[in-house]
């Protein structure tokens, strides 16, 4: 696929080049997303992990460094894709008014206009997730953003598949209930 073309790219902006051997943080979200989207694996449902945001490419929070980025990274993600490859934008700022979400579709369409993608509202192949705070600007190519990944969300595929919650835990809870219930017990007799 041709996010994974984008490893070289996971430094970012910084120009420092990502180690051949260390692979770009959407490919690891997609291995554990693979890992649990079969329920014969025996796998349990995270309890502590909602959602994964795999930034390949970082960079400061402002119009400029965003630019530059997405010029250097974004032909490297879509290298090989057919022509008229659907494109969409996950935008999400936290805090952050410097890098808007036009501005953001206005980069995005100059750069990925020579590469001859056809931006699509509904029926995207390819999702471009840019996420914006204080501290940084973030994003990524992930190919089936919204169906095989469920927008990230690691608990809404486990739903999805049928996993469970750990039962060892359920029951612990439930003991700690009773434990709890019989000192408020034993509270009122006194």
């Amino acid at each position: 696929d041709g996010a994974a073309a984008a490893a070289g790219g996971a430094a970012g902006a910084s120009g420092a080049e990502a180690a051949d051997d260390v692979p770009a943080p959407s490919e690891l979200v997609r291995h554990i997303f693979d890992a649990h989207a079969d329920p014969a694996s025996g796998g349990r449902v995270p309890r502590f992990v909602v959602r994964m945001l795999p930034l390949d490419c970082i960079c400061a929070p402002h119009l400029k460094q965003f630019q530059a980025a997405a010029a250097a990274f974004l032909p490297r993600a879509f290298a090989g894709v057919k022509e008229g490859t659907g494109w969409y934008v996950a935008f999400q700022s936290r805090a952050m008014s410097t890098l808007k979400k036009e501005d953001v579709l206005t980069t995005l369409k100059e750069i990925l206009r020579p590469l001859n993608l056809d931006m699509s509202v509904c029926d995207a192949e390819y999702t471009i997730l840019v996420e914006v705070n204080p501290v940084v600007c973030g994003f990524s190519v992930i190919r089936g953003y919204e169906d095989k990944l469920h927008e990230c969300n690691l608990q809404a595929l486990c739903k999805a598949v049928g996993l469970k919650e750990d039962e060892e835990d359920d029951d612990m809870d439930e003991d700690e209930d009773e434990d709890e219930e019989a000192g408020v017990a034993a509270d009122e007799e006194r």
